[in-house]
């Protein structure tokens, strides 16, 4: 029977736990590494919600894409996730911006979804780079990005036709700059502020930011399926949904 160490050890061999950003804390947050699993749920998140479906569910292992534990813990009290994670004897794997990057990861999943002719990786940012061979304007793209999707998308017209697109799920608008300087008329991501906009404007090109939640919930399932064919074991997509409500 699978422990909680050799799925992290799966998964560390295709989406190596040391390539996470430095200021990330992906890897085995919860739990004894020794513990041995039938059933595992797979969630962007963990919330109370989720914790209250894998209890119900008899989850052994719970594997985000956010890591539950980021910031420093200087009190864990009863009606904290991290105690109810420890009470229910939950153990957590948290595949963040290491997954993000890996082959098959998060970006790529993104990127052929979108639909791109071809795309690359680039070596020294978390950006993968899309090709469209005719191009496309910006409002068609963004609508398609909003069909394939759902939720809500947001987009400029700093190039009206988008055929060299960078690819960064999540909050990537931070690689604006970066996109721009390898040639990219355009960023896909899921978050970005008004001054990002205005600084898209500038460099002359299109920013669309179609959900945080969005970009990433598409690679959820895919991980799930990746760890059930190896290990054979139970593994459970949990039910969640965007905290973000729009009218």
């Amino acid at each position: 029977m699978a422990t909680v160490k050799d799925i992290y050890n799966f998964i560390d061999g295709f989406a190596p736990f040391d390539t996470a950003e430095e200021w990330d804390n992906a890897g085995l947050l919860i739990g004894d590494a020794d513990k041995k699993i039938e059933k595992i749920l797979f969630a962007l998140d963990i919330t109370s919600d989720i914790i209250e479906q894998a209890a119900k569910q008899n989850v052994d292992l719970i594997i985000t894409h956010h890591p539950i534990i980021f910031k420093p813990l200087y009190s864990v009290p009863k009606d904290s996730l991290v105690y109810k994670l420890i009470k229910n004897g939950l153990s957590i794997i948290c595949a963040h911006t290491n997954y993000d990057i890996a082959v098959g990861g998060v970006n790529d999943i993104l990127c052929d979804a979108v639909g791109f002719v071809s795309y690359t990786k680039c070596s020294d940012v978390p950006l993968n780079i899309g090709i469209l061979e005719d191009g496309i304007p910006a409002d068609k793209f963004a609508s398609s990005i909003k069909e394939l999707l759902g939720g809500t998308v947001r987009y400029n017209n700093g190039s009206n036709i988008l055929n060299k697109i960078a690819v960064c799920s999540g909050s990537g608008s931070d690689y604006l700059t970066a996109a721009r300087d390898i040639g990219c008329n355009a960023l896909l991501t899921g978050d970005g502020s008004h001054h990002d906009f205005l600084d898209a404007d500038e460099y002359g090109m299109s920013l669309i930011c179609a959900g945080h939640f969005e970009t990433e919930i598409l690679a959820v399932k895919p991980l799930a399926d990746r760890i059930k064919n190896k290990f054979g074991l139970d593994c459970v997509i949990a039910k969640e949904s965007s905290p973000v409500i729009t009218i």
